[in-house]
């Protein structure tokens, strides 16, 4: 009975049978290390690229939520302008519910509970852009309630010129000018917005910018 001999090189995991002795090169070794590094880099590239699109998709989304919600504040509100349901209010002075309208503020008044006056705080609203303790160059949306302090709806993340109040006539398409306040029927608000949580790996500072229209649906209705 014959026993058959193996050899097992010094290289190589692999076996001989009653062979030359076989395996892997010093240089077929490198070589496979390299292809490998090569391998997983580019594996790791292509995870790199879709970490950083999700996460900048993330940020931008983040800075179009928060114009978005910011917006929809202010519209459902300006939209309440001189509703009267009892009677016109007088007191403060108004022209149909509008006090002062310009490029970055908006003062109006509205009876919201219907009690045939204007008179309560939370019934005289002023939208306004304020750069009170912010880094120059940016400010925030405020709101204010009658002579109560004014509310920041923003973190100091709105840039000079980031927010604009324009004003249009019933049935018109061009903006009002010079403004007229007894023929105010739309308010058209843009918002730019930069990003609460900017991250310089993933887009850095991301800017969204939204438009809204506020149709004051009270103006010219029967008092």
């Amino acid at each position: 009975m014959s026993v058959k001999k193996f050899k097992i090189s010094a290289l190589s995991p692999r076996v001989a049978l009653d062979g030359p002795e076989s395996g892997f090169t010093l240089v077929e070794f490198l070589v496979s290390i390299l292809m490998t590094s090569l391998i997983v880099s580019a594996i790791y590239s292509i995870f790199r690229v879709q970490t950083h699109s999700v996460k900048l998709q993330e940020n931008r989304l983040e800075a179009q939520e928060y114009t978005r919600n910011v917006l929809d504040i202010m519209i459902r509100e300006i939209r309440n302008a001189g509703y009267f349901p009892v009677g016109a209010c007088t007191t403060p002075a108004n022209t149909n519910g509008i006090i002062t309208a310009d490029s970055q503020t908006f003062q109006f008044v509205y009876d919201a509970n219907a009690a045939n006056g204007c008179a309560d705080a939370d019934e005289n609203i002023t939208y306004a852009f304020a750069t009170t303790g912010c880094p120059a160059g940016f400010g925030n949306i405020t709101r204010k309630e009658g002579a109560n302090a004014a509310q920041l709806l923003t973190d100091c993340n709105v840039a000079t010129g980031g927010f604009t109040l324009t004003y249009y006539a019933q049935n018109l398409t061009t903006a009002m000018s010079p403004i007229v306040l007894a023929d105010i029927q739309r308010v058209q608000v843009t918002l730019t917005v930069q990003s609460k949580n900017p991250d310089a790996q993933f887009g850095g500072q991301l800017n969204a910018t939204m438009t809204s229209n506020a149709d004051l649906r009270n103006r010219g209705l029967p008092s």
